[in-house]
């Protein structure tokens, strides 16, 4: 039976349409994610029986490098997976995961792994022996800590652990210094750490829902940094030196606590949109006025909205937003930001 005939046999099982993909005549990419599916999860409704027959038809599979399961709830996953050695980009999203699965425990070709949204309360080290990773979702979890080994994953880019039931930054994270996309939050931590510094080539870089006061001086030195979000912290203060993130793009520090902002936010030249709502301004910040790149600007609900005068060369004046994110201001590139369950 050649990939051919195991996609046919699959979709008579699946009894719908499903996205895959063939170089010649191997299967390589296969997805049971349907977007515009209510449930989203091809199989989702299918019984556990179903489920367990299907996933070993894709384990027949063998030259798949992307394989989608996101949304099936599929509860766990059969050792038969374990032959799909070339995977290199597993989604297993919203799967009703208890643990990470045996077969991705043992797949040293992965490179990106999205786990987010599953009831998993702990994770087994080995996952940290993947060398290869370079994009890890973590984020909707169950976990109290992480194992140590992570600083073993050289290659990771792209790592988020937002609502991951992480009270603190793991420390470790700080030792992947090819990271250029970090997302943590819905946490307690009251403390940016100062050796966020170590990340630089840190580009994307959001903190979301955290008791954190105000931002180490440390912070400044990420030069590559484009985009940060900052939104529903407790933040009072900015780094004086805030200025030196010249390559600055998009900033949204929407409900803190700010009051004002250093002089160097000035000297921010290439920053475009900036979302200041919901804090404590009196008055507009006169750094603001001179942001020689700004389009975008949100400054409702601020004790001095009243009084405050559209900044020059501004296209978009937000006001108070009814049904719209909040966080429009800045926007995490689609193949860096994890995606919502």
């Amino acid at each position: 039976m050649n990939d051919h005939d195991v996609v046919r046999a699959l979709r008579r099982r699946v009894g719908s349409e499903f996205d895959c993909r063939f170089q010649g005549d191997v299967c390589v990419s296969l997805s049971l994610h349907d977007p515009d599916h209510p449930l989203a999860g091809v199989i989702r409704n299918h019984t556990a029986t179903e489920k367990r027959e299907i996933l070993r038809m894709i384990a027949k599979l063998q030259g798949l490098e992307h394989l989608n399961l996101r949304k099936n709830r599929l509860g766990d996953l059969p050792d038969d997976l374990m032959g799909l050695w070339h995977l290199r980009h597993l989604n297993l999203g919203s799967c009703a995961l208890r643990v990470v699965p045996q077969f991705v425990l043992h797949n040293r070709s992965l490179e990106n792994l999205f786990l987010g949204s599953n009831p998993i309360e702990a994770l087994d080290a080995r996952l940290f022996d993947l060398e290869r990773m370079r994009s890890l979702h973590l984020h909707k979890l169950l976990l109290r800590a992480l194992p140590e080994g992570l600083s073993r994953l050289r290659s990771l880019e792209v790592m988020h652990l937002y609502l991951s039931g992480l009270k603190e930054m793991p420390p470790e994270l700080f030792e992947c210094r090819d990271l250029s996309t970090v997302s943590f939050g819905f946490s307690p931590m009251r403390v940016l750490p100062d050796a966020i510094s170590k990340l630089r080539k840190l580009k994307y870089f959001s903190l979301i829902l955290t008791k954190v006061a105000s931002l180490p001086d440390s912070f400044c030195e990420l030069g590559e940094l484009v985009a940060t979000r900052l939104y529903k912290n407790r933040i009072q203060s900015l780094p004086e030196k805030i200025g030196d993130l010249r390559n600055l793009e998009q900033m949204t520090l929407y409900q803190n606590n700010l009051r004002q902002l250093p002089a160097s936010f000035a000297q921010l030249s290439r920053l475009r949109k900036l979302n200041l709502a919901k804090n404590a301004f009196q008055q507009m910040p006169e750094a603001v006025q001179k942001l020689p790149a700004l389009e975008w600007f949100a400054f409702f609900d601020n004790p001095g909205t009243q009084d405050a005068r559209k900044p020059p060369r501004v296209e978009t004046l937000l006001e108070r937003p009814f049904g719209a994110s909040l966080d429009a201001g800045t926007v995490i590139p689609a193949d860096t930001a994890s995606s919502p369950d």
